[in-house]
This record gives C-alpha cells, structure tokens and sequence, in this order.
C-alpha cells in the first residue's frame, strides 16, 4: 500500500473519530410546557405527531390530566420559545404563546377547549 493510500486511510479514520466525539458531546436539554390540551388521545396524537417532525425534539410526553408537554430537545437545534410556536402552530396554547387561531380551527370538536 503506497503512503498516499495510508494517509488517506489515516485522514478519514481521524474525521470518523473526531464526528463520533462531536456528536455525543451534544447538550440535551428538557423543558416542560403548560397547555390547554384536552383529555382526549385524538388531541394527543396530533400533537405528538407534529412535535415530531419538528428539527432538535428527541422525545415528547403528553400528560393530558395535568395538561402538561415534557420535551426534550438538542439546544444547539431548538430552544424553549420554539417548542411552545410549534405546540401553538397545532393548534394548542402553550405557556404565554396561544394557538394559532387556523390550526385551531382545524381541530377535532373533541380537542377544542370548551371552557373559554
């Protein structure tokens, strides 16, 4: 094997290394957002489906008793105000943010806060 081939070799086993060392460096971070979601598990799915496909969120949990979202998230990705604009964009309030008024329309009956 000629030099050229080994420091080739060398190269691309150090940039493996050094993406493997970034990567579990990542910080992790959890927040836990208060909103109107309803008892419902059709209110829960359509939130956790949209959490989902938001870039950084690693996990989501629907508490639909105390009506509470624990997210946790990449923070080099996402932060805490972007998580409640994405809870707000289907459709739900989320801390100080409230839902985005087109979201909410589409909702199920079910899902829609009937005490306001």
């Amino acid at each position: 094997m000629n030099i050229y081939r080994k420091l080739c070799l060398l190269a691309g086993l150090a940039l493996l290394l050094i993406s493997h060392a970034t990567s579990a460096q990542r910080a992790v971070a959890t927040v836990r957002i208060q909103t109107n979601i309803q008892k419902c598990d059709a209110c829960k799915q359509i939130l956790l489906n949209y959490l989902k496909r938001e870039p950084g969120i690693i996990s989501a949990n629907v508490n639909t008793f105390n009506k509470i979202v624990t997210v946790r998230y990449y923070t080099e990705r996402t932060n805490p105000l972007y998580i409640e604009y994405a809870i707000a964009n289907a459709g739900f309030d989320a801390d100080t943010v409230k839902a985005n008024p087109d979201s909410y329309r589409l909702l199920p009956p079910c899902c829609k806060d009937t005490t306001q």
